[in-house]
């Protein structure tokens, strides 16, 4: 078998070529974006593109966007491991995955499928069965990686059909039935602890589950084609009840901290009544110098509600 490497803008793509087809087996470099080619020129041959060799892009630092194209039918053990900046991957919904394929990939938010032509039927007749849709799919898929730990439900051909979405949202009340003290003695007595802080602290690491519900509540009602009204109710409590003023304010802490800009988390907090003029200077205070701009958002939301409700009630 022959190997050979092909230059990318701040790298490198090695690739070992069997026959008519390529295997892409090593990445060099600090490139961020990478398109992979669906065929690559061999001795003046075009050779086709055919999966991503186990580990190769193994603890890529510097990736964050990553386009592999439909000819791509696997990628080998832990192929994406370890790329913890790792934003987005395009791929085809018949593209096979080895173990671990994204194994630490902390900031994955997008996993994006090309071809739609083959989608699940239930997906191409769904209300809303297009571009909107197909993004809905692309980030609760990413999801699923990221904040669901169920390898049965990053079903790449299903993903998009009406029973994986069933199947998404009873993961996802599974979660929120769990104890939020759940695990808690076990990853003491094994000295496991995973989670931000690990002090030991019961506090910190009940604090540590209800901020992933509420990303998973969020991203849901974000994006929330096929959503059940009683599903929407059960993550919109949530969330209101964990808003800025309680004794338990993931919701504001998940956004200002891992939101700091987006418009869209801010402005869905507002559509559930999470803020109000009992926590709006909690709020600003917690922003301080930082996002001018979500401060003015939220001035601007309560002068508006109090031009006609809040103050007005108070008034009375």
């Amino acid at each position: 078998m022959q190997y050979t490497e092909i230059d990318t803008r701040l790298g490198v793509t090695g690739y070992t070529i069997n026959g008519k087809e390529a295997h892409l087996t090593a990445v060099r470099g600090r490139d961020s974006e990478l398109e992979i080619p669906e065929y690559i020129e061999i001795a003046g041959e075009q050779v086709r593109v055919t999966d991503v060799g186990r580990k190769a892009f193994l603890s890529d630092k510097y990736l964050h966007h990553l386009v592999l194209p439909a000819s791509v039918e696997s990628i080998g053990d832990w192929g994406l491991a370890g790329c913890r900046n790792l934003e987005s991957v395009t791929l085809s919904r018949h593209t096979m995955l080895g173990n671990g394929t994204f194994k630490d990939c902390e900031k994955l938010n997008r996993v994006i499928l090309c071809g739609s032509e083959a989608a699940p039927d239930s997906m191409k007749m769904a209300v809303g069965g297009d571009r909107s849709q197909r993004d809905d799919v692309s980030y609760l898929l990413a999801a699923v990686i990221r904040l669901m730990n169920d390898r049965y439900l990053f079903d790449l051909r299903e993903a998009g059909s009406s029973e994986w979405y069933k199947n998404w949202d009873m993961r996802m009340r599974a979660v929120l039935d769990e104890s939020d003290e759940d695990g808690f003695s076990a990853l003491i007595a094994c000295g496991e602890e995973d989670y931000e802080g690990k002090d030991g602290n019961l506090d910190t690491y009940t604090s540590f589950r209800r901020k992933r519900k509420v990303r998973i509540c969020m991203i849901r009602l974000l994006h929330d084609n096929l959503l059940g009204e009683d599903d929407r109710r059960i993550i919109s409590d949530y969330l209101y009840s964990h808003r800025a003023g309680t004794d338990m304010p993931e919701t504001w802490t998940v956004v200002r901290e891992e939101h700091g800009d987006s418009e869209d988390h801010y402005r869905l907090m507002c559509d559930l009544g999470c803020v109000d003029p009992g926590n709006i200077d909690t709020m600003l205070n917690d922003l301080g110098d930082s996002h001018p701009g979500m401060k003015a958002f939220l001035i601007r939301y309560i002068g508006e509600e109090s031009s006609g409700g809040f103050l007005d009630d108070m008034m009375l």
